[in-house]
């Protein structure tokens, strides 16, 4: 489906007539000693927005060059002053020779006047925003290593729970209340460590079912995304299931590994990621039957129930979601060789139909690796500034 941005003609005679109303073109040669200033990364987060304002408004921009992305030359209120994206921050550039106080006013001005053009350029592209991300043009980030971190840290933590002695306390008159004379306290380390075993295993299965539904969306762009009759927005705010049927559901041992992993969440995470309360309430809620009194909903099948035992998972059964987990690892990577080794390179996933064709062309003749590496480059030359 073609797209088109909407005519910025109209916006750009907005900005000159309003925010952008006090500046104005520079000479060629006009050049004097300046003063750099940095602009706050909290007031300006999206450069390249208001290198499409002054643009738009009728202001060349160069770029990008050595450890600059762009710049813009013009005057405000009749003094001369450039702005820049670099490396290390955006830089306003104002004349060297004029006295502090009128510095720190024109500094303010300027960046007053350059905020009202960016929420004016904003409010024209979000309302374009759902359409424009829905059909594809858009990049998604990569997240997927910080994703990893957080599954390997609880999975860690799950199959080597840090080690809790055993305590025995006793506690004498004084430390009790009136009336007694002893008491003591008794606490089971081993009982404790498995406690915390299980505990970081419901959160390593979160990170790890967030992790797969995050690869899932990045690998669609490398599957069968088709943007007039996909829509990326639906498909990200979609359930886990929805995703791994619709990357996998024709791969071969798809049903299996969707099946073992439902059955994974069912009984492990959801509970937890719902106030505590199973499917089918089976060990969370209590009838008051006539003649039989309090009786679980689940009745004999409480026994399932994660409720059921004071230690609900024990080391094997521990052990075995994470095989489970690495199963799967290993199967994705079996049948999505491509996507997976786009993901593990950190690089963020266009859907847009230049990347896919792209990508295409590269799996046609058989030069992945080389698309790969082609753009990994292309990244660290935006990284640095090295152009």
């Amino acid at each position: 489906m073609a797209f088109s941005l909407p005519d910025d003609t109209e916006t750009g005679e907005h900005l000159k007539r309003g925010p952008l109303r006090d500046f104005g073109p520079r000479k060629p040669d006009d050049s004097y000693a300046s003063k750099r200033h940095t602009l706050s990364f909290h007031d300006f987060p999206v450069p390249r927005l208001l290198a499409y304002s002054l643009r738009i408004s009728g202001f060349k921009t160069g770029g990008p060059g050595e450890k600059v992305e762009w710049w813009a030359r013009f005057t405000y209120k009749g003094i001369g002053a450039s702005l820049a994206h670099e490396k290390f921050g955006l830089r306003l550039y104002l004349p060297a020779d004029l006295t502090e106080n009128a510095r720190i006013e024109l500094l303010t001005e300027i960046q007053t006047q350059l905020r009202s053009a960016v929420r004016a350029v904003e409010k024209v592209l979000l309302a374009r925003a759902p359409e424009m991300l829905g059909q594809g043009h858009a990049t998604v980030v990569n997240q997927h290593f910080s994703l990893e971190r957080a599954y390997a840290y609880f999975r860690s933590r799950a199959l080597d729970p840090a080690l809790i002695d055993d305590e025995y306390k006793v506690y004498g008159a004084d430390e009790l209340p009136k009336g007694l004379a002893s008491a003591s306290t008794f606490q089971d380390g081993k009982v404790l460590m498995q406690l915390n075993a299980f505990h970081d295993m419901i959160a390593a299965i979160t990170a790890y079912l967030s992790r797969l539904e995050h690869d899932l969306v990045l690998a669609f762009a490398f599957s069968n995304f088709d943007p007039d009759s996909d829509n990326l927005t639906s498909f990200i705010g979609s359930r886990w299931g929805e995703k791994f049927n619709r990357v996998l559901n024709t791969v071969s041992g798809s049903h299996q590994y969707r099946s073992q992993l439902t059955a994974v969440v069912e009984r492990w995470r959801n509970p937890y990621s719902h106030g505590g309360f199973e499917k089918g309430h089976a060990a969370t809620i209590y009838l008051h039957t006539p003649g039989v009194g309090a009786v679980p909903v689940g009745l004999t099948k409480v026994r399932e129930s994660p409720l059921f035992s004071f230690v609900p998972a024990t080391e094997s059964t521990i052990q075995e979601v994470f095989h489970l987990f690495d199963e799967l690892d290993a199967w994705m990577q079996s049948q999505l060789p491509e996507a997976i080794q786009w993901i593990r390179s950190g690089l963020d996933v266009r859907f847009d139909p230049d990347f896919r064709s792209l990508v295409e062309e590269a799996l046609e003749s058989d030069k992945f690796e080389e698309l790969v590496s082609h753009f990994e480059h292309r990244q660290a030359i935006a990284d640095n500034m090295d152009y």
